[in-house]
């Protein structure tokens, strides 16, 4: 049984245009991919929870745009990437966000120097959201607003020059920092896997942040260390 959190019906539609609104219509098919910590298998039982992701991540797999895995280095923005991490997860102004444990161990060695940060419309949840310490929603809303604003100046192409600049850097960690407050990772987090398309990479002087827009998002069991 399959433990979907998050489907983007926008993305699916985007990678199958022919998508029915009928679940009936579509074939069976089935992808799998091997990842540093397991595998990822999707199949029939994906069809059936939301219609047309195995195509589209067999249509993913096919094409020369195929995910990288996230850890990979030279990851950019607008590829594709497919994950697994532990990370907690919540509503912030209208938007889920998805953000990893910021420490390393032996299931997920990358943890702390690569940060995971995943970010989509609270419309495509497939279950309810998680419980999360109760923090004021207006200040979060208006914190996601700049956030967002300040990914959109740092994937900006006449900015592509400059990435690193501390300013714009500064506030990214600052809402992070707040981020991990609300979210609690370190306790709340769970291992989870799926596809997403990079939004953003920013270097920090000892981590990266990887941040990303996802097709979907699953419950997977913890790897094995």
């Amino acid at each position: 049984m399959r433990e979907l959190i998050y489907v983007s019906e926008a993305k699916l539609r985007q990678l199958v245009p022919d998508l029915p609104k009928r679940p009936r219509g579509l074939r069976d098919v089935e992808a799998q991919v091997s990842t540093p910590v397991g595998g990822i298998k999707v199949g029939k039982p994906a069809r059936e929870a939301e219609p047309g992701l195995a195509g589209a991540v067999a249509a993913l797999e096919a094409s020369p745009r195929a995910p990288r895995w996230f850890a990979e280095p030279g990851v950019r923005p607008g590829e594709w990437v497919h994950f697994e991490a532990p990370m907690a997860y919540g509503e912030v102004g209208g938007a889920v966000v998805f953000l990893d444990v910021d420490e390393a161990t032996a299931e997920y060695p990358t943890g702390g120097r690569l940060r995971l940060l995943l970010h989509g419309s609270r419309h495509h949840l497939v279950g309810s959201l998680p419980a999360v310490r109760d923090m004021d929603d207006g200040w979060h809303q208006s914190m996601w607003v700049r956030f967002t604003q300040v990914l959109l100046k740092l994937t900006d192409p006449d900015r592509a020059g400059n990435p690193g600049d501390e300013r714009f850097l500064g506030g990214v960690v600052a809402a992070m920092d707040r981020l991990a407050d609300r979210l609690q990772p370190r306790f709340a987090a769970a291992w989870v896997a799926g596809y997403a398309r990079v939004t953003a990479v920013l270097p920090e002087d000892e981590r990266t942040i990887l941040v990303a827009t996802p097709l979907y998002v699953e419950h997977v069991a913890a790897p094995e260390a």
